[in-house]
């Protein structure tokens, strides 16, 4: 995920040679460019004119707008619903550990630091199964944390009443895990996708020959312009759509799991928590 100061908007202004919509358009929006600049020519050297106006335009661009909204905000809601499940799992976490903590014995070191590698694991079993690599399931974490719990109910380590407080904790982990991959297996539809990715480029071609007559070669920036800011829409939500990869925009994922595991080390006196005391 990229970082930056959104008070600094000189800097984010300064910064868009390096954006990845810009980078993925520049070499299409060089050639709708060309290709506007051919068709000025054609007509004015064959003294052709194409029946159309900037009316149609006009028409056909509030379809266009209506789609770019909703494609955007389907999009952002996907990366928004991400963030907040990501958010609930640090709570989750947090809690757990702040319960465990408070029900231990302080002499437990053991079972602390067992407690704090499996939830300090989870996040990260979490982010290699949504992309595609994990090598240890998070369901099966946690099933050792349940029988972990579980066990030390039984052998007097916890009260028997930590089994109530603590199960919807548990369960909140698979709500989580569940919402994640609800996410990552259910892709906007394909038609959708593609129909607007047509739709723009349509609207692309078609607008050299309803504005050459009126804008001459000024039609080429006028081209350049409409394209790069209608495509370049639709590629940024394809980019926020997907938010647990390793994009540039995607969500920190790796740094979220990184912090659960400073937090839940920390909360109960693990090994290496000492560290996160001194900083």
């Amino acid at each position: 995920m990229i970082n930056y100061d959104p008070k600094r908007w000189w800097l984010v202004l300064l910064s868009f040679p390096r954006s990845p919509v810009f980078t993925t358009l520049l070499l299409d929006v060089i050639g709708v460019g060309i290709y506007a600049g051919l068709v000025v020519w054609v007509q004015e050297r064959l003294g052709f004119e194409a029946p159309l106006g900037p009316q149609i335009l006009s028409l056909l661009g509030i379809i266009l707008g209506l789609l770019l909204v909703f494609r955007t905000n389907t999009a952002y809601d996907r990366w928004w619903e991400g963030r907040r499940l990501l958010g609930q799992l640090t709570n989750v976490s947090r809690a757990l550990a702040r319960q465990l903590d408070a029900m231990l014995p302080g002499q437990a070191r053991e079972r602390r630091d067992t407690y704090a590698e499996l939830l300090a694991a989870w996040p990260v079993a979490l982010t290699q199964r949504l992309r595609g690599n994990g090598l240890r399931e998070p369901g099966r974490l946690s099933s050792e944390l349940v029988c972990a719990l579980q066990g030390d109910i039984r052998q007097g380590a916890l009260p028997r009443e930590a089994l109530i407080s603590l199960t919807p904790m548990m369960a909140a982990f698979d709500d989580i895990q569940g919402g994640c991959e609800r996410i990552l297996k259910t892709p906007i539809p394909f038609s959708y996708s593609s129909y607007v990715k047509q739709f723009v480029l349509f609207f692309a071609l078609l607008a050299p020959f309803a504005l050459a007559d009126e804008f001459g070669y000024g039609t080429i920036i006028a081209e350049m312009f409409i394209f790069f800011s209608t495509m370049g829409l639709e590629l940024l939500a394809g980019e926020v759509e997907e938010p647990f990869g390793q994009d540039r925009n995607d969500l920190p994922v790796d740094d979220i799991a990184t912090g659960i595991a400073l937090d839940v080390r920390w909360i109960l006196g693990a090994k290496g928590s000492e560290s996160r005391v001194q900083g």
